[in-house]
């Protein structure tokens, strides 16, 4: 379960830097037209997470004062997602206290 959250955390950050706002809304917008599946729960989550973050990456790696984050970025992101915190508390616990794979 561990591995699961910060896999899902890494997807969500690797999706906000690789592929812009515009073209994620855009390939969202193709779906819903290519399958008739607005208003759907699914769909919903989706649209929720390809919206824009107002993060801007730069494209070059050596410039990192091309970089404009919004202000509370990536928590608001996250927060987009409702996620369990007594899960996320005991998942928390059992890294303190016991070993990850036990």
């Amino acid at each position: 379960m561990t591995e699961a959250f910060y896999n899902y955390g890494v997807m969500l950050l690797l999706l906000d830097r690789l592929i812009p706002s515009i073209a994620r809304e855009r390939m969202m917008v193709c779906y819903v037209r290519y399958k008739s599946a607005f208003g759907s729960d699914n769909t919903t989550q989706v649209a929720k997470m390809c919206r824009t973050t107002g993060a801007v990456f730069s494209r070059d790696e050596n410039e990192a004062s091309g970089h404009q984050l919004p202000p509370k970025y990536p928590m608001d992101y996250f927060g987009r997602f409702n996620v369990d915190r007594v899960l996320v508390e005991t998942i928390i616990n059992s890294l303190k206290d016991d070993d990850l794979y036990n």
